[in-house]
This record gives C-alpha cells, structure tokens and sequence, in this order.
C-alpha cells in the first residue's frame, strides 16, 4: 500500500489520463486488433499459438482470482481510490490479469521474433501498464508480481508447445461438433464463455491454407479492409447480443463469430479477390 501512495504522490494528478490510457492497453480490444493483425499479415499459425495461450492464460488468472478472493487496494484504502475501480468493480485483485496478459501476450512476440528492439518495446509496453496498475490503485506490487512470473509461465508452455500442436484438415461436421461441445461448456461456465468462444474458434482452424501477403501494398489493404470489416462485426455482434438473454451461450457464440470472422471469413474473402486483382 505505501508503495501504491507513494506512486500516486510523486506522479500526482497530471499522470491520471496518461496511465488510464496506458493501462488500456492490456484491454480485450487492443488484444483483438494486434492478434488479428498479426494472424493475417505476419504468421497465422503463430498467432493461432499467441491466441491460444492468451486464453489460456486469462482463464487460469480468472480462475485463480476466484481461489484466493483477495480484495484491491482501495477497498482496503479508499484513499487511493481512481476512476479505473468503476471497471474493475466486484473482481478481485491477485494475481494481476493485466500484468500476466501483457507479459504472456508481448513477451511471447518478443521470444518469437528474437529481435533486440522489439525485446525493448515489449519491456517498455509491460513495465507502463504494470505500472499503470499500481499507480491506480487497482493492485498491490504482490499482484502485479504474480502476474508477471504467470505471464513468463504460459509463454513457457506456449514456446514447448510451438509446433507440437498438429493442424489436423477436420471436416466441417467434426468442426460444428467441437464448437458445439465449447457451447455446452459455456453454458457450464458463463464467466468464460468470451474466452471459451476466442479459443474455439482459433483452435480449429481454417482446412484452406492462408499465406499471408508479402508486399507492403497488399499488407496495407489486407491490414486496414479486414480491422474495419472486423471493428463493424464487433459492434454489430455487440449490439445484436444485447437484445438476447444475457447467457454464457449468446457470449460464448459471439466471440466464436468473431474468432472465425479472423481465422475463416477475412482470409477467405482475401483469396477470393487475388485472381480479380
């Protein structure tokens, strides 16, 4: 606690808009956006591997909040309350699931790609929002910890599984079969039906072979025509699931649309306008 009070003193008020948006980064759109971008315009069968154990790696932090139930710094010292505690209203704070995201999701970039400046930016990313967690009051340095040494944990087992998880070509009754199956868990476990339906739907993947494009042109188009096609069927979705039930299965299926907006139907649509080009 004294640590936290100490942050907010020497930052003060000034720094408020600065961390609130730093600490966004570590935020379910941004994740979307830079796995879908990377899935599409880099390597898909490594982003299929960053997706995977993303989820993963949220999952066991929701899991292991529940377990130890400890609650945030300013529920202890309303003192160092900030407006960021209106998002994070009724979860708990160990471990950090900013903290373990970041790590798991730039740390494993970093180890992927073995690049000395992309290692100082993914430092750089993990050290604000770690930060950004602190200073607003929403976890103790033990939490931010616990999720940093989680995050380097899941990379672990992403890197040892990179590769050994085959691509099997499944027929699309066997595909329907396995999204059908994450629906019944869904309904089994509603807090995860977002991440169940994300890690459905990048699990099994497309039977067609995607290569993403080489010249800086068609990355461009690629990039900026699938991010807006997929910003509107985000919003869409959105929209249309807050006329149904608020139920795990209609989250879990909007997120497994999503998924496959990324993994089948971009990807798609990008091969069907290459002979037209």
């Amino acid at each position: 606690m004294l640590f936290i009070e100490f942050l907010q003193k020497v930052f003060g008020d000034r720094f408020l808009g600065f961390f609130l948006g730093v600490t966004h980064l570590g935020g379910e759109a941004i994740y979307i956006l830079l796995l879908s971008l990377y899935y599409w315009l880099l390597d898909p069968r490594q982003g299929r591997l960053l997706t995977l154990i993303l989820t993963l790696s949220v999952i066991s932090n929701i899991v292991l909040k529940n377990a130890f139930a400890l609650p945030r710094p300013y529920v202890v010292n309303p003192a160092v309350i900030t407006p960021e505690a209106f998002h994070t209203e009724g979860s708990f704070s160990f471990p950090s699931g900013h903290a373990q995201g970041i790590t798991t999701f730039w740390g494993a970039i970093a180890w992927l790609h073995h690049k000395i400046w992309l290692w100082l930016v993914a430092i750089a990313i993990i050290v604000l929002v770690c930060l950004s967690r602190l200073y607003l009051g929403v976890h103790f340095p033990v939490d931010v910890a616990a999720g940093i040494l989680l995050g380097i944990f899941w990379i672990s087992v992403g890197l040892w599984l990179n590769g050994m998880i085959p691509l099997p070509n499944y027929q699309w009754w066997q595909k329907i079969s396995f999204w059908s199956l994450g629906g019944l868990v869904a309904i089994a476990l509603p807090g995860l039906a977002d991440l169940l339906g994300i890690f459905c739907g990048f699990l099994v993947l497309p039977s067609f072979t995607f290569t993403p494009p080489q010249g800086y042109r068609d990355k461009i188009m690629l990039g900026f025509g699938g991010l807006v096609i997929l910003i509107l069927s985000y919003l869409l979705l959105k929209g249309a699931s807050l006329m149904l039930p608020p139920i795990g299965l209609v989250n879990y299926g909007r997120y497994l649309a999503i998924a496959l907006i990324v993994t089948e139907g971009i990807p798609r649509l990008w091969q069907r306008l290459q002979p037209v080009r």
